[in-house]
């Protein structure tokens, strides 16, 4: 028995995908800056998935620009404020994956003014006390459209206009908002032009896609510190990859709106019912529609996170104790405890994440492991 409720991080390939990538990038096997013939037809290809991905996502396509993944595109970002003398104040989110909020560590040694935004109860950012923190030296504001531990689904809208608005009443530089949109696909509506960001990023492996694979969107070029042979334009230059080009076209266009139906209430339903329970954060199940429906994360105190996570592994049940690229430095309780959560219940806090194949099924033979564990363990309630 194999059950993978670890979508959130990755998602499970979906191997017509990678086929027809590689079909793709033997058939353009040229080098798309080339003066031939075959370096003519790669570029034709190169700009066709280009145009795929802007079809998808409601943007122009020359402002996407292929990278290697959402680590790669949120440190472009950042780092890019390095080429100005005055960093500024950069203001980001205390939920932000380590790819912008370890960048955001090295502008604040650089002399940037770092401000932290910390969530509610509920795990969402407050526009209120965002705009409290800006100020005419505000360069650059991030956060993250969905949570990658919580779920919960920040108001991007009204964020980017309380952001604008304070630009145009204050007659301030104008700010660069970001968005990490690595978990957004599937979870919320992807119109680049609606939501009004100035940068997002995104991963096509969290969509069925290959790993090592991105893109970055940008409103407007930025200085960025990358130097090369001006593929791109400038903006991530070296030779392009056409399975890559491809493989994100592809992923977008097949699973970039694919949800998790109904099995995302029945999972919740369903654990809700289990004594001892604690949702992270406590209003995950009473309020649903603030939270992705595919990701759930909770607590059986006193069971640690991380022997829970184990004992369903030895059952072939696989989920996660938070962010997988967190959990190797302790620190995937960071985010919850932002919110408010202790930091026992925090210790105790895994990570359920559904995908668009996620059978009742599955989740049916994950419950009955979970009660089948808590039989051994004096849940508290």
């Amino acid at each position: 028995m194999r059950v993978y409720l670890d979508w959130a991080a990755t998602a499970m390939p979906d191997e017509s995908i990678y086929r027809e990538a590689l079909e793709s990038s033997l058939e353009g096997w040229g080098n798309p800056s080339a003066r031939h013939e075959e370096g003519f037809k790669a570029r034709a290809t190169l700009e066709e998935d280009r145009k795929r991905c802007a079809a998808v996502l409601k943007c122009e396509a020359d402002r996407l620009f292929f990278t290697s993944g959402g680590t790669e595109s949120n440190n472009m970002v950042l780092l890019s404020r390095l080429t100005d003398r005055n960093p500024g104040r950069i203001i980001i989110s205390s939920l932000e994956h380590p790819s912008l909020s370890g960048p955001a560590e090295i502008l604040k040694k650089q002399g940037a003014e770092l401000k932290i935004l910390r969530p509610d109860a509920r795990g969402l950012i407050n526009p209120d006390r965002l705009e409290k923190l800006l100020d005419k030296n505000t360069r650059l504001v991030s956060v993250m459209a969905v949570h990658n531990e919580t779920g919960a689904l920040q108001p991007l809208q009204e964020i980017v206009r309380r952001i604008r608005e304070f630009s145009t009443r204050e007659n301030s530089r104008p700010v660069h908002i970001h968005c990490d949109m690595v978990q957004a696909p599937g979870k919320i509506p992807l119109d680049l032009t609606a939501l009004d960001l100035d940068s997002a990023s995104f991963s096509a492996h969290k969509i069925r896609g290959p790993k090592g694979v991105g893109l970055l969107y940008l409103r407007k070029d930025l200085p960025v510190l990358y130097r090369g042979g001006g593929q791109e334009k400038n903006i991530r230059p070296g030779t392009e990859s056409l399975f890559n080009s491809r493989a994100m076209a592809l992923s977008l266009e097949k699973w970039g709106s694919a949800g998790v139906g109904e099995t995302g209430s029945l999972l919740l339903a369903k654990l809700s019912s289990i004594r001892g329970i604690r949702f992270n954060p406590p209003s995950r199940p009473t309020e649903p529609e603030h939270y992705a429906p595919g990701i759930v994360n909770f607590a059986l105190p006193p069971l640690p996170g991380e022997v829970l996570q184990r004992i369903l592994s030895e059952k072939g049940i696989y989920i996660s104790t938070g962010s997988a690229c967190s959990s190797n430095k302790k620190s995937h309780t960071e985010g919850l405890k932002s919110m408010g959560i202790d930091e026992k219940t925090a210790h105790c806090s895994v990570r359920v994440s559904l995908g668009p194949t996620t059978t009742e099924e599955e989740i049916r033979l994950f419950l009955e492991a979970l009660k089948e564990i808590g039989k051994g363990y004096v849940f508290q309630g």
